[in-house]
């Protein structure tokens, strides 16, 4: 949207100090953290509770008898230097003598922050319309709200102005604070996104989370999937056993390869499986192919993790082994106990393949004993040949990385699909966006952004599924306004490329963790002595603003559709 280069008017919002509120009319302390601004300032430019249309309770400003630059004016300094949410709502009409249709923005008046525009409209001369809009802004001194019309004559311009909403959340905005709301009470994510995404998903562990009572009667209220972060991983699922006894299995080439007898145990697979069904949620399978927490002995001759590299064919029947006898033990799990729906109901076939700083030439990743191995990319095929084979037709196969937003590693991964796809036997349902994003990196739309990744995978004819999503303060202090504004930035976007009926899209997202307290990014090397609290929940299992960001971002993009008809 263009910035409104003249500004020939403005309309100004001026709040008192924040502790002397309660003795101010125009602001009310809403006792919950927030405060709301109820009209605007008196002045001999403005008339209160005019009668207009039929509607009681109009605010007129009249352009005549505007004396001063900036006459109606309460400005935001008592919040300068804090960081606040704005929520911004309005009815308004316009007489101005040209009679057309005028751009007016609702605008902060930060010039070094460009002007940031709380809500935008294009307004037709005579007719009432609604405006509406949010920002999160870490507010200078003597910031202000304002009006900004191009092409209009205050000398001849009358506003009606009714439905005025102005609020303010954030730390120290108000002198009381919102009461903690408890994930045991929370509004339902997957609810709020159901007609939108197949799925809403958190990652979790087995023993930390899914075996505390809490997390199994409260997870389900608000998601309908989860992801391992750990216990389908290979070394998990062969429970850092190494083989002992070794049996034959014919392999698709026709000949018989030695694999590990009574292997693998699967760890705690099956209690997670059973506890899953009874929670009523379903499981990402994360994941089966991955160049870490894989036992060195798999790749090496007897299974000896001091002897060589095996050769390609011997590698080929362990990984066919291997990815058969997950399927094998999931779905014969799921008939045992008379699964009427899949309790996985997609993969991660292969994680983390392609190279960080991938070019047209070296694009995969070679620190990994899949590259040493096969040197090129046949295994990653492979995976998602086997895969193919061994799963149900209708469990999804995903190939899931980091960092897809970068422009080089984006281009290989889609070079990787359209290979995947070009292998008759092989079947890739959608791109997994790992999404360990930062308040500052990536941009989440425009060139080389988040956004744009996503449309390229689109374009290669698969679904993109939002796997790892946390956003981390890094070394800035945290800020609960911040961090919600870029939630509800990041899902605005990802409802824009939603999938629907009759084009692939975003499917669904899992949120990388259930609460701040276990969050990973808290042992990275990069984040020492900075505390992180990249997710939607609290230590305590307490909602935080980020979460109410989330589903605003739904709220509003129902209002749009609505609209739209």
């Amino acid at each position: 949207m263009k910035k409104i280069s003249v500004i020939l008017f403005s309309l100004f919002i001026s709040i008192s100090a924040i502790y002397a509120a309660p003795k101010n009319a125009n602001i009310r302390d809403n006792g919950d953290g927030s405060v709301n601004i109820l009209n605007v300032d008196k002045d001999a430019s403005v008339k209160f509770k005019q009668k207009v249309d039929g509607f009681d309770n109009v605010t007129v400003i009249t352009g005549s008898k505007v004396k001063k630059n900036n006459p109606v004016t309460v400005d935001l300094s008592a919040f300068g230097n804090q960081e606040v949410y704005l929520n911004f709502s309005c009815d308004i009409k316009i007489v101005d003598s040209q009679k057309g249709t005028n751009e007016i923005s609702w605008v902060i008046n930060d010039m070094n922050a460009g002007f940031p525009e709380v809500a935008y409209k294009k307004v037709k001369s005579d007719e009432w319309t609604s405006l509406k809009g949010d920002l999160a802004i870490p507010l200078g001194e003597n910031k202000s709200l304002y009006i900004s019309g191009s092409g209009l004559t205050k000398e001849n311009l009358v506003f009606y102005i009714k439905n005025l909403q102005i609020k303010l959340t954030g730390d120290g905005v108000s002198a009381a604070k919102a009461a903690p709301v408890n994930w045991s009470q929370a509004p339902s994510l997957y609810e709020a996104y159901k007609d939108y995404f197949d799925y809403f998903g958190l990652a979790c562990e087995y023993r930390a989370d899914l075996k505390n009572p809490e997390v199994q009667e409260n997870l389900p209220k608000i998601v309908n999937y989860i992801t391992l972060g750990n216990e389908f991983k290979p070394d998990f699922i062969f429970n850092w056993q190494k083989p002992s006894n070794l049996e034959d299995f014919l392999a698709e080439d026709g000949n018989t390869y030695k694999v590990p007898m009574g292997m693998p145990s699967f760890g705690s697979a099956k209690e997670i499986l059973f506890l899953a069904s009874q929670m009523g949620v379903k499981i990402r399978g994360h994941v089966l192919v991955w160049h870490s927490q894989t036992p060195k002995w798999f790749f090496k001759v007897d299974y000896n993790e001091k002897n060589d590299y095996v050769d390609k064919a011997t590698m080929n029947a362990r990984l066919e082994w291997y990815i058969k006898s997950v399927m094998n033990y999931v779905y014969d799990f799921e008939k045992k106990i008379g699964c009427k729906e899949h309790i996985v109901t997609m993969w991660d076939v292969v994680n983390e393949a392609v190279a960080d700083n991938a070019g047209s030439q070296k694009w995969l990743r070679q620190d990994s004993d899949w590259f040493r191995v096969y040197g090129s990319e046949e295994f990653i095929i492979n995976a998602f040949r086997y895969a193919n084979t061994y799963a149900p037709k209708d469990v999804l196969l995903i190939y899931n990385d980091y960092n897809c937003y970068n422009p080089g590693k984006c281009n290989a991964i889609c070079n990787l699909v359209e290979q995947i796809k070009a292998t008759p036997d092989a079947r890739i349902n959608a791109v997994g966006m790992q999404s360990h994003v930062s308040m500052t990196s990536p941009k989440v739309t425009g060139t080389n952004s988040f956004e744009d990744a996503v449309k390229k995978f689109l374009e290669h004819d698969v679904d993109v599924q939002i796997t790892e999503l946390d956003i981390a303060n890094g070394s800035k202090p945290y800020s609960s306004v911040m961090l919600k504004s870029k939630y509800k930035e990041y899902f605005k976007m990802f409802l824009a490329n939603r999938k629907t009926e009759d084009k692939h899209g975003i499917m669904g997202v899992t949120i990388w963790g259930l609460s701040d307290a276990g969050t990973w990014l808290d042992d990275m090397d990069q984040y020492k002595g900075h505390k992180q609290y990249p997710l939607l929940l609290d230590e305590e299992y307490n909602l935080k603003p980020a979460y109410y960001g989330v589903l605003e971002a739904a709220e509003s993009y129902a209002e749009s559709l609505e609209s739209s008809k």
